[in-house]
């Protein structure tokens, strides 16, 4: 969608595009080091720009959503490191609406500052064999499940467990007694979260027990699709070059034509009503960018074949090329709402958002 900016605008994006050059430079950009995506962060945070979405009275610039365009247009173009998506997208927001002054106070300062990491979320569906009782005060939980994180450091969790016949949103300390988070051996941002008997306080329950479901689904609506759209567009521009690369033109031209259709169809009805003000059709936008996300996701699988498997290694002599990291760790964070979620779950809340639910 081709954009027309006022010169207040383009002068905004071109500060941010200086500032990228800063921070980021093009000699680093190809293959950052650890200390060169470090340092991108504490540039970041110390113009104030780690939580571009938040509103002012929470620690973020209070932009308007043409300036969040902006921001994310230029930084994924730059190949910028990608901030907490846990922290920023989720657990902030939910903390921001449904949080107590209490838990405010000690976590989004916290995530600002990146002296906190979240990076994942946690969903316990009915198979897991997570209990909880509430004693007193505190609630006990017990048993294992699946954990999506975006890194391997990682302080808190978002916990999503049933408690009777409803679901609850906890702030889980990973430091508690009891808690123990180990990595998978095939997937760098896959662990198992072990809970022996925890008693969490009554402190960590996130807003009312029984709401979880009903927090989730009031951010699915109310989330802006700005960044998602950014995120497909430039997802898809990368799927294009992979499907050139491997000579499947012929045969993925139709696929792409498809994905190409939708995208176009998301930022009429996602983009424009978002930068314009108008945000009735948000929850739409924000359902149909997770639904192509998950075909982009699935197309890059079709273009890379077995390489795209989690634990695919180039044979030691071999003279094909590996696939560079670049081209594999093309995450979703950012279009796959709550990912790691039970599909059984995410239909449901999908279905309760569409019909209010």
């Amino acid at each position: 969608m081709d954009l027309k900016l006022s010169r207040a605008e383009q002068n905004f994006r071109d500060e941010i595009a200086g500032f990228v050059d800063r921070a980021f430079p093009v000699s680093v950009r190809e293959n950052p080091s650890v200390a060169d995506e470090a340092g991108w962060h504490e540039a970041v945070a110390g113009q104030g720009w780690t939580a571009v979405e938040w509103p002012a009275e929470y620690g973020g610039p209070g932009w308007k959503p043409m300036e969040i365009y902006l921001w994310y247009s230029v930084t994924l173009n730059a190949n910028c490191p990608s901030a907490d998506y846990w922290a920023l997208h989720v657990v902030g927001p939910l903390l921001q609406h449904f949080g107590d002054p209490e838990n405010r106070s000690l976590h989004l300062q916290n995530i600002i500052d990146r002296v906190q990491f979240w990076g994942n979320a946690v969903f316990l569906d009915g198979s897991s064999s997570v209990s909880q009782t509430s004693t007193g005060n505190n609630f006990l939980l017990h048993g294992d499940t699946p954990c999506i994180a975006a890194s391997a450091k990682l302080d808190w969790v978002l916990l999503l467990a049933s408690t009777g016949n409803s679901f609850s949103l906890f702030l889980l300390d990973l430091d508690m007694k009891g808690v123990n988070l180990v990595q998978t051996a095939n997937s760098p941002d896959v662990f198992r979260l072990t809970l022996d008997q925890v008693q969490i306080p009554a402190s960590c329950l996130l807003g009312k027990e029984g709401n979880g479901l009903k927090y989730l689904i009031s951010l699915m609506t109310n989330s802006n699709p700005v960044s998602s759209v950014v995120h497909l567009q430039l997802a898809l521009s990368n799927l294009k070059k992979i499907v050139k690369q491997q000579g499947l033109n012929s045969e993925m031209g139709s696929q792409l034509a498809a994905l190409e259709i939708e995208l176009s169809a998301l930022e009429v009805t996602g983009l424009r009503s978002s930068l314009s003000g108008h945000t009735e059709n948000t929850a739409i936008a924000t359902i149909r960018g997770h639904s192509l996300a998950r075909k982009i996701s699935d197309s890059f699988g079709n273009a890379l074949g077995y390489y795209a498997l989690p634990d695919e290694q180039r044979d030691p002599g071999s003279n094909e090329p590996a696939i560079s990291s670049t081209d594999l760790a093309l995450k979703f964070w950012h279009t796959d709402f709550l990912p790691g979620c039970p599909t059984g779950f995410r239909k449901d809340l999908v279905a309760k958002t569409l019909l209010g639910l």
